[in-house]
């Protein structure tokens, strides 16, 4: 593990950037090494560099206010949207049990990440989609809690064959993200949506609402052969993102294992989209 010289924060030694403060490892013990106050430039003086801190400003704070900057920028929040009907209780485990490798692959770059999620059935039957919450907020920063509330989600219902994804991506939409984060989608299903649905009338009307919302990436894990999945793709026009293939088969102990891999996989497409936007 790497230890942040500036906030003390344990790192996964691939890191090249601190998960707390976003400093950059590889010259943090140099950068932070004389703990001292630099005295003013005086009248005169050409010894001074042009950089240094007024009096009373330690080295510290001002790597502090550098690296508060760049975390400012390397944030990302992803909501995921999860289809909870009685065939993806395979996903569902996935996303409880690899949750935290998940962030740990998107902060090992030095991107800061928030997750939720949002459930959703057929909402045509009466099954009512629901933003989880973790005290009382829709994002986490502890994949603890997340995978605690995950844990508690039953793969059921779902009657015909679509689902409400799309009014599930809408309420998705309308949650709180940070203002200063990276705003990322992840539509996990293996059903086409309903269309129209309760809210959602046409494709047009989610894409526009994503583009509103100021999503930058949006991702979907699908089953990217079937016909009538691909329509999915039509919601990727004007945002950055990519299509997972979910899993073939109903086997749901080894769909687990084939979306654990695709997480991964997921979590560093995250990671450099977010870097590279922030360059």
């Amino acid at each position: 593990m790497k230890l942040c010289g500036n906030c003390g924060e344990s790192n996964l030694d691939a890191s090249k950037f601190c998960k707390e403060c976003g400093t950059a490892l590889e010259s943090i013990a140099a950068s932070t090494a004389p703990h001292v106050i630099l005295p003013a430039r005086t009248e005169g003086s050409s010894t001074a560099p042009k950089s240094t801190p007024s009096l009373g400003r330690t080295m510290a704070d001002v790597i502090a206010e550098r690296a508060q900057a760049l975390a400012g920028k390397r944030m990302a929040d992803v909501m995921f949207v999860l289809d909870c009907t009685g065939s993806m209780q395979g996903e569902i485990d996935a996303i409880k049990d690899a949750i935290t490798s998940f962030a740990d692959t998107i902060e090992s770059d030095g991107v800061r990440v928030r997750v939720g999620l949002v459930e959703f059935r057929d909402r045509l039957i009466g099954e009512e989609q629901r933003c989880l919450l973790f005290a009382g907020s829709p994002f986490t920063r502890d994949p603890h809690t997340f995978r605690a509330e995950v844990a508690q989600l039953v793969a059921d219902g779902g009657g015909d064959e679509p689902e409400s994804s799309l009014d599930a991506i809408l309420l998705a939409l309308r949650q709180p993200f940070d203002p200063e984060a990276n705003r990322v989608l992840v539509l996990v299903t293996d059903a086409p949506p309903h269309i129209p649905d309760l809210e959602a009338r046409s494709l047009e009307q989610v894409n526009e609402a994503i583009r509103s919302a100021g999503i930058s990436q949006f991702y979907l894990v699908i089953r990217t052969m079937e016909t009538s999945c691909q329509v999915y793709l039509k919601l990727l026009q004007g945002v950055r993102g990519l299509a997972f293939e979910l899993g073939k088969g109903d086997d749901f102990r080894s769909r687990a294992e084939h979306f654990k891999k695709t997480l991964m996989d997921l979590g560093k497409t995250i990671s450099n989209a977010t870097s590279a936007m922030t360059r």
